[in-house]
């Protein structure tokens, strides 16, 4: 019975056009609670969104502007939950592997949004 599931593992997207006209694979979109060491924090909660960046390669501050343009697919319904918080992970390819860029979404008291961009790496296990 476990033969049929022992297929590769195909990750998958939505392919989403940005108001440029560019398109790019969104991989994951998620309501994140603020939770810490058990204790509950809902001024934490926000969206996290992953996609595949068209630039992986480029300046960090055209990688910024890409996920900023990104952004602005979650930025409405983030605002509309009353979110002052939202993340996002930016990747070279769809196979989450090696270096990529975490990006951190914060709503200002004048409701404008602020950006932070650090490197990351996933560590192969194998």
């Amino acid at each position: 019975m476990l033969g049929g599931c022992s297929g590769d593992f195909h990750s998958v997207w939505r392919e989403q056009t940005l108001p440029s006209g560019k398109v790019v694979k969104v991989t994951s979109m998620n309501l994140v609670w603020g939770v810490e060491h058990d204790e509950r924090s809902p001024e934490k909660d926000c969206f996290s969104m992953e996609f595949v960046s068209n630039q992986p390669q480029a300046e960090p501050a055209a990688r910024e502007q890409e996920a900023r343009e990104v952004f602005e697919l979650m930025r409405p319904v983030s605002e509309q939950w009353g979110f002052k918080h939202a993340e996002m992970a930016g990747f070279p390819t769809i196979q989450r592997k090696g270096h990529y860029d975490r990006f951190y979404f914060e709503r200002g008291a004048d409701g404008q949004w602020s950006c932070r961009r650090e490197d990351a790496k996933v560590f192969a296990n194998d």
